[in-house]
């Protein structure tokens, strides 16, 4: 398997809905017409899945090739969906439902449920702080990335009281910006995700200040391009299928899987044994039930102006693809 930086440049184009989706400049990345035909190029963020892939053994003897593509953040993950640079990806269903609200063509196709109970997700705020609940986030300045899943946290932080008024001035920015941030006390506290909070907990001493537990659904997909749905659609499935299986092997060798982690990435050992113990789950088909729960975040962002996409909210899942 190859692994590839993103290192494009893109030329931004806008959506009716606002927002900026990022396309590559002709000539200077491979267009979909320019990859071989049947190789299923993935997006992956921190290494995460190409590291559970690689230490399970689930990649061996596929009769596709298979080009992993490295992305900081479920946002420009996204972007890279619609633009037809990638073909499938992981993303929080947050992000996931922002984007396609913008009219990306994209679509859930493979449910990861929450194994950490939400604790995936949180606000943190720096050593030495004395902000240590919601309710003392009023006022203050929480970044976060623009339609993550961070910012759907913080979202129903305000529509549940839990932080009151004043609202919380949110400075949008990738994980790396935002991480300097904290690190700098330019922002107060941050809103993000794995393994973003275990680089700031463990390495970091930051603490948790509040998580997404009974808060969100808390679920992730797999998504994939409405094109590659249709031109790659057996490669998708059969790699879904492996996914399922390398996560089964993750749920009972935690160690290994945090042990290459580790190593492919250079993160801290200790915060990747962090990371594997709140993300392996149990991969699924997506179901009805899964869409009536993810409704409620599609009315969430529907609410703070997000989404403004008329399509029926069921074409946002794919609920047909079985593996092989």
């Amino acid at each position: 398997m190859k692994q590839a930086v993103f290192p494009c440049p893109f030329k931004a184009f806008r959506l009716k809905s606002g927002m900026t989706v990022m396309l590559m400049l002709v000539g200077l990345c491979s267009a979909p017409a320019a990859r071989a035909e049947g190789e299923l190029v993935v997006a992956d963020q921190k290494g995460q899945q190409k590291a559970l892939m690689q230490a399970s053994g689930a990649d061996k003897d596929m009769s596709y090739p298979v080009r992993w593509v490295e992305f900081e953040a479920a946002a420009p993950l996204l972007q890279a969906l619609g633009a037809g640079a990638v073909d499938t990806g992981i993303a929080g269903d947050g992000p996931f439902i922002f984007a396609w609200g913008a009219g990306l063509p994209i679509r859930a196709a493979w449910l990861i449920p929450p194994r950490g109970g939400g604790r995936a997700t949180a606000v943190v705020a720096p050593h030495g702080s004395s902000i240590t609940d919601a309710a003392q986030l009023s006022g203050k300045k929480i970044a976060t990335g623009r339609g993550s899943i961070g910012h759907l946290l913080l979202l129903r932080l305000l529509a549940t009281g839990a932080i009151p008024a004043p609202a919380p001035k949110l400075v949008f920015l990738l994980p790396a910006q935002a991480k300097a941030a904290l690190d700098t006390g330019r922002v107060d506290a941050w809103s993000t995700w794995e393994p973003y909070i275990s680089l700031a907990v463990v390495a970091g001493q930051a603490h948790v200040v509040r998580d997404a537990r009974n808060l969100m659904p808390n679920n992730s997909f797999f998504v994939a391009s409405t094109d590659a749905l249709t031109r790659k659609r057996a490669s998708l499935a059969d790699f879904y299928r492996r996914v399922t299986t390398a996560c089964a092997w993750g749920a009972r060798h935690q160690a290994d899987y945090a042990h290459i982690l580790a190593r492919q990435t250079d993160i801290p050992e200790d915060v990747a044994v962090s990371v594997a113990e709140k993300l392996i789950a149990t991969p699924m088909p997506v179901t009805s039930d899964t869409v009536r729960s993810e409704a409620a975040v599609a009315e969430v962002y529907r609410a703070n102006g997000f989404v403004t996409r008329s399509d029926a909210f069921e074409e946002a899942f794919e609920r047909n693809l079985t593996p092989p």
